[in-house]
């Protein structure tokens, strides 16, 4: 395809740029892989992992379900990395917001009470809430102050 011999002769440590690597030449990579693995590849392939080992790698964990430390994946191990990734510096106060309202959803759901820890269940504080208690609960989720 580049001129190459065969596989050998690519190093597996190169990035695809320096192999003459196009923009049409990473997304036929991409499609060739996705059809070849069952693998859904996303189009920056070839950018988000930039040598050929790289590439390896990421198919190997996608297809085997592992991380990259070679353990498998567990929900306990993707909280850990939200964890981290959360207390990052650079987490705006909006992420902040929608990501404690997802959790609260997801544990909600987890634990079938439909209720978000902190009470009643969704349903019965909405049926129990006056209209300015519902406006002022729309305002702060939507991150707007009344003063707009």
């Amino acid at each position: 395809m580049l001129g190459h011999s065969g596989a050998d002769a690519v190093p597996a440590d190169r990035d695809f740029s320096r192999l003459g690597f196009d923009s049409l030449m990473a997304v036929e990579l991409r499609t060739r892989l996705s059809a070849a693995t069952g693998v859904r590849l996303p189009s920056t392939l070839v950018f988000d992992h930039p040598t050929p080992a790289a590439v390896a790698r990421h198919l190997a964990d996608s297809l085997t379900g592992q991380d990259r430390s070679g353990t498998a994946a567990s929900p306990l191990a993707a909280l850990d990395r939200l964890e981290a990734e959360l207390s990052a510096d650079g987490v705006d106060e909006a992420v902040r917001r929608g990501v404690e309202g997802r959790l609260r959803r997801l544990l909600a759901a987890w634990d079938g009470t439909g209720s978000d820890g902190n009470g009643p269940a969704v349903e019965e504080r909405i049926e129990a809430a006056s209209a300015e208690e519902i406006f002022a609960f729309i305002d702060n989720e939507l991150g707007r102050s009344s003063d707009s």
